[in-house]
């Protein structure tokens, strides 16, 4: 929908919205209301979930709404996604144009961190804060300690205790520094340009990932990583046998249920082999109800080679994150012909209940 009121950008919107805690594109939701325009389907939204929200629509077919970003670059007659894209120097023909070009990045470096995480298939929660570091709360309890007890009118019931974390757990910061110069691409396609910020995006999504994972293994400062009661092996060393992977799917205690997995690809390949030689292996472990769990191949050396580490996605790990791609110096970007930023991400995890991380040792 086009906008009923014209929007005026100023470069200072930037520091509107870090003041009030948001990324640009979250600011211009809320600004094209105050302008007196409808608010966009996403308005109050996250980024993240401005993303699931688009990735609903073309999974069902549909053309997704327009966010107030896009609005704003069509209001400025700026063709920036699809197959045919104006060039990167249509940002600077107008000063109101150029104002958007910073969040162009940031968009763009989203988008690549999304596309390349696997964040988002193995966290129970996300929680986007604006601080720096949190205060995890965790349930201290061990298979005793979670029954419940019958009891009359005047009985009292056992205590399962939410604590607070002995250690903070502070964002991680992921970044790189880019050097813009004008005169390199202002005739290059902006969906050109725009992929090549997208694979920027991507090693941060990778590196987050990574980060998941060895929050798994070790912890998140709390002392409350893997434990060995929940690691099973296999019976036969570097073999992946059918009995193997029913001792994975089954290491977890009840109530847990391994519901995803990663693994280095070689030991993967052993894993579905296993699968393949059984007919419709997910039906017929659900008849005796067996969960199969789903495998993610993740050949990073935050992986031992020999080990595959599994969740129940529902109570293991938390994603805490700022939402958003920052930049310094987005005033320089909209001013300057050459420009060196740093594009950065802010995100942490922590460990919600160490009961819900299992693992299979193959080479024991």
């Amino acid at each position: 929908m086009p906008f009923v009121k014209k929007i005026e950008f100023e470069k200072d919107m930037y520091q509107h919205a870090a003041g009030l805690g948001k990324s640009f594109s979250q600011f211009a939701e809320d600004y094209i209301v105050e302008k007196g325009n409808d608010p966009t389907e996403y308005h109050g939204l996250s980024n993240y979930e401005v993303a699931m929200k688009k990735r609903q629509y073309r999974a069902e077919g549909k053309v997704a709404p327009l966010t107030a970003f896009e609005m704003m670059l069509e209001q400025e007659g700026i063709r920036a996604f699809g197959q045919s894209t104006d060039t990167v120097e249509k940002f600077f023909q107008s000063s109101g144009a150029s104002v958007l070009f910073p969040e162009f990045i940031a968009n763009r470096v989203y988008a690549g961190a999304l596309m390349a995480s696997i964040v988002s298939q193995l966290t129970a929660v996300t929680t986007v804060i604006s601080g720096l570091d949190f205060r995890k709360l965790y349930l201290e309890d061990t298979e005793p300690d979670r029954q419940t007890a019958k009891g009359n009118r005047a009985g009292e019931f056992p205590e399962t205790q939410i604590k607070v974390g002995k250690q903070n757990v502070a964002l991680d910061k992921y970044g790189r520094t880019l050097v813009w110069d004008y005169e390199a691409v202002y005739n290059m396609p902006i969906n050109v340009y725009g992929t090549m910020l997208q694979r920027v995006g991507a090693q941060i999504g990778i590196d987050e990932s990574d980060d998941l994972i060895y929050t798994l293994i070790n912890g998140d400062g709390n002392s409350n990583g893997l434990e060995s009661a929940q690691t099973a092996t296999t019976a036969t060393t570097a073999t992946i046998v059918k009995k193997d992977i029913i001792s994975f799917a089954a290491a977890l205690p009840a109530p847990y249920q391994l519901t995803k997995f990663v693994g280095k690809k070689a030991y993967m390949i052993e894993f579905w082999n296993t699968l393949s030689n059984m007919t419709n292996p997910a039906a017929q472990w659900g008849e005796v109800g067996i969960p199969l769990p789903m495998g993610i191949v993740w050949d990073r050396s935050v992986v031992t080679a020999d080990r595959f580490f599994g969740v129940d996605t529902n109570y293991a790990i938390g994603y805490f994150t700022n939402d958003a791609v920052l930049m310094t110096e987005a005033d320089r970007i909209i001013t300057k012909q050459q420009v060196r930023t740093v594009v950065s991400k802010r995100s942490a995890f922590d460990i919600i209940d160490q009961d819900a991380i299992g693992c299979l040792d193959i080479e024991h």
